[in-house]
């Protein structure tokens, strides 16, 4: 699909004319971000109130697509119309797939805005055939952004992120605000990343935090239990792989959905360079392993998911041995070691 670039309207700061897998883990799903809707909307417009009609939107810049369109059958709120007033250069966003799908309003663009949405748009194409790294390294920059909409905006794109690639980026990680908003009730969909940038802010002060967030959410199968441990082993090392396996993998009262989010965190920091946190996860896995076999199939599946074969010997003897039960929990074993012996035979 092809994308036009904003006008020299947008690039001038919006002046109108009198007459726009994730981070997440197997228990949480991000939300759809800008950039998503984006990269799926084959029609992208300004729109500002009607000159004759200020309770209809009227679109006067088309970003993507055309103009050719009857009307965007959405009322101008009272909040907008009142912002329209005291900013003659704002506009809407909005967005629709094909030439009938709905209209999506996505953002309200101001002069706080405008740089962003004219950064996107001209990235978009490099977005859409799959550049993610630098998606998400442009909204890395925003992340702590003054304008807390766009602060979100950034959080949202970033939950996206492969947490391998989370890792590996330039984060400046502002703890006191992440903190301040981490338990608002009404921001729940920012949760997760807020709680893995804890995690990376290197502040060895929120490790009691993160441990509690870890023990909550264990008692209760909450939703940010793999977020809290990963976030956990990623500020504490090897020493959060040991003890979080000694008092909860190896725990049989805990359901096994619950332990699998902990060994997927546990996985997420496997198959690095950093010997003293592989030999951590080596041992704690093998002895969870050996103490409740069951958890055989949730390894595999984890581990599998990485690439990530250093579990090889200690699944195919619990497989042999006949400790792995249930027909769809020895498929994805066997299909862990079938894959395995594969990439060992790989030159």
């Amino acid at each position: 699909m092809y994308r036009t670039t904003l006008s020299f309207l947008l690039a001038a700061g919006l002046t109108v004319p009198t007459s726009v897998s994730p981070c997440g883990f197997h228990n949480y799903a991000p939300q759809p971000t800008l950039v998503d809707r984006l990269l799926g909307s084959d029609q992208i417009v300004l729109a500002r109130s009607a000159p004759n009609n200020p309770f209809r939107f009227e679109a006067y810049e088309a970003l993507e697509g055309g103009l050719n369109f009857s009307e965007i059958p959405l009322l101008v709120d009272s909040t907008t119309r009142r912002r329209f007033a005291l900013d003659t250069n704002a506009a809407v966003l909005f967005a629709r797939d094909g030439a009938y799908g709905p209209w999506q309003r996505l953002a309200y663009v101001d002069a706080a805005m405008a740089p962003v949405v004219r950064t996107v748009m001209a990235r978009l194409p490099s977005w859409e055939l799959g550049e993610g790294t630098d998606r998400f390294r442009y909204f890395t920059t925003l992340v702590g952004h003054p304008e807390d909409r766009i602060h979100k905006l950034a959080l949202r794109e970033l939950d996206l992120a492969d947490y391998s690639l989370l890792r590996s980026l330039d984060l400046r990680i502002d703890t006191p605000r992440l903190v301040a908003r981490l338990n608002h009730l009404n921001e729940n969909e920012f949760k997760a990343i807020r709680i893995l940038l804890l995690g990376l802010s290197d502040d060895i002060q929120l490790r009691d935090r993160l441990a509690k967030g870890v023990q909550y959410n264990v008692r209760s199968g909450g939703t940010y239990l793999g977020a809290y441990a990963t976030a956990l082993i990623e500020l504490v090392g090897p020493d959060a792989v040991t003890n979080l396996a000694a008092r909860y993998l190896t725990n049989r009262e805990i359901p096994l959905q619950t332990r699998e989010l902990l060994i997927e965190a546990i996985a997420l920091h496997g198959g690095t360079d950093d010997q003293d946190m592989e030999a951590s996860i080596s041992q704690a896995i093998n002895s969870a392993l050996w103490i409740d076999p069951r958890l055989a199939a949730a390894a595999a599946r984890q581990f599998g998911a990485r690439g990530n074969w250093s579990l090889q010997d200690a699944v195919q003897a619990l497989l042999e041995e006949g400790t792995v039960l249930g027909v769809a929990n020895k498929q994805d074993v066997s299909h862990y070691v079938v894959l395995a012996n594969e990439a060992l035979e790989k030159p």
